[in-house]
């Protein structure tokens, strides 16, 4: 993996800016810091004036586990395409697929209550209703491997199979025939057309992204992590404020300025090696 902010990454996102580009980032551990409070995560004030000027010069995405009702109210409007619930929620997301996700969902939910209950309350495990998915979370169980392996056997149980994504301290279920963040982003990017996807993530839940066979242009794992498919890492979630900011400055220079940029760092060069 390469570092984003090294001289190599930044001429990787120089050259990233001349193409026409969907901006799509991952919002918890990603735009906003991880909290054990998923409640109380917000968008940083620094932050979010930087994407809301990325926005107004490229098209920018929130791509998110988190169900649009929750996610929406998070970002104030300022990134105007959001895709939800892991891919099932997005602007191209059809009332039918909708209401047979939400179906499923429901009848999940009644062999939860029927069935597994007790179980869940044992494991320490607390179910997220998202409406059209659901997820498991066990953060802060004393054995969470364990806690992860007793999920993956429940859920296994359940009619339809669900579609399991693994994130952190969380199981994801979605409903059969719904492929992760991977495929409605990239369809996003389509409908926009863009000829390439700029997608920034933290989660196991992003390697859906990162694995995408074509249409990305640049993976970025928010935490080095191998055997990530991101080719580009961030060190922490800090560093993601900069990455936009230089993303804005560079969309705001002309190619005649980029020529010059150019020119002048030969110029300085040749100089330097004179003396």
């Amino acid at each position: 993996m390469i570092y984003l902010l090294s001289e190599e990454g930044r001429r990787a996102l120089r050259a990233l800016v001349s193409r026409p580009i969907l901006y799509a980032f991952d919002f918890d551990g990603t735009l906003a810091p991880i909290s054990p409070d998923r409640d109380a995560v917000k968008l940083p004030y620094s932050v979010s004036e930087w994407v809301k000027e990325l926005a107004k010069r490229a098209p920018c995405a929130v791509v998110s586990g988190r169900a649009l009702a929750d996610l929406a109210p998070r970002l104030n409007g300022e990134i105007p395409y959001l895709v939800g619930n892991h891919g099932i929620e997005s602007p191209i997301a059809t009332p039918e697929s909708l209401c047979i996700a939400e179906g499923v969902c429901l009848e999940w939910k009644k062999t939860f209550s029927a069935n597994f209950a007790q179980s869940l309350k044992d494991l320490g495990v607390e179910i997220e209703d998202k409406r059209y998915s659901l997820t498991a979370h066990y953060r802060g169980v004393a054995e969470p491997a364990r806690v992860r392996v007793a999920l993956l056997l429940l859920l296994q149980q359940l009619s339809p199979p669900p579609r399991v994504i693994l994130g952190k301290f969380s199981v994801n279920a979605l409903p059969p025939g719904q492929d992760g963040k991977g495929p409605a982003v990239l369809a996003l990017m389509v409908q926009l057309r863009q000829n390439g996807l700029f997608f920034a993530g933290d989660d196991d839940t992003d390697e859906n992204v990162f694995a995408l066979p074509e249409g990305l242009a640049m993976g970025v794992r928010v935490g080095k992590q191998a055997g990530s498919r991101a080719k580009f890492y961030l060190k922490h979630q800090g560093e993601i404020e900069e990455v936009i900011r230089f993303l804005v400055h560079r969309i705001d220079r002309t190619p005649e300025s980029l020529d010059n940029d150019a020119g002048h760092k030969s110029d300085r060069k040749e100089a330097a090696h004179e003396r």
